[in-house]
């Protein structure tokens, strides 16, 4: 490393990462530290009982927040004001949010590589599975409930199988566990809503 710096590749790497700092810094200063508001922020709902999607969905809401402060020389700065003092802020636009959706599934998205073939073999057949339940009946594809029993009669898959694999899908946050206490039937909700071959974020809506 030591004799790299030496050579010319060495000093025209140096150059260019102190170039590409002071750009960045530059670029820092011509942003004001405002205030931003999301009028939208009440629709962008996420289980707040999972921490993993607890803790990506404050990433999600910080890159709409940084989207929306890169933008605000396009933006109207508007003033509240409050116990006498003058608070400028900036509003979240439907566009930021869209913009923010688009690189959150590469950020912050999971993709299915990471869980074991059989397991992701399973979410694939429940997915086919939610999506036929879906076209026969009015319900969006997080409405539909199923059983254990249901997917067992689609997959065929043993009750072992399913009671290993289920349980590591809802432990990954992929399937939703409704009821199974106190006597009430143990149903599951399908999370996730995106395909076999991308990275994805479950969940992610543009408001009306």
């Amino acid at each position: 490393v030591q004799r790299h710096k030496q050579t010319l590749a060495g000093l025209l790497a140096e150059n260019e990462r102190d170039y590409l700092t002071q750009l960045h810094q530059n670029a820092q200063r011509l942003l004001k530290p405002l205030n931003v508001v999301n009028p939208y922020a009440s629709q962008l709902t996420f289980m707040s009982d999972k921490t993993r999607t607890r803790r990506d969905h404050m990433k999600y809401l910080t890159l709409i927040q940084s989207i929306a402060l890169l933008h605000q020389h396009q933006r109207e700065i508007k003033t509240a004001e409050h116990r006498g003092r003058k608070l400028e802020y900036l509003e979240v636009t439907k566009a930021d949010i869209q913009l923010a959706n688009q690189l959150a599934h590469d950020i912050l998205g999971r993709t299915l590589d990471e869980m074991p073939p059989q397991t992701r073999k399973l979410l694939l057949l429940i997915q086919q599975m939610a999506q036929g339940m879906c076209a026969t009946g009015p319900q969006t594809l997080r409405e539909v409930r199923f059983t254990r029993r249901d997917i067992r009669a689609y997959t065929n898959w043993s009750d072992s199988q399913l009671k290993l694999h289920c349980q590591r899908l809802t432990d990954m946050e992929y399937l939703l566990i409704h009821g199974g206490s106190r006597g009430h039937l143990l149903q599951y909700e399908l999370l996730w809503d995106g395909d076999s071959d991308h990275a994805h974020l479950s969940g992610l809506i543009v408001p009306v």
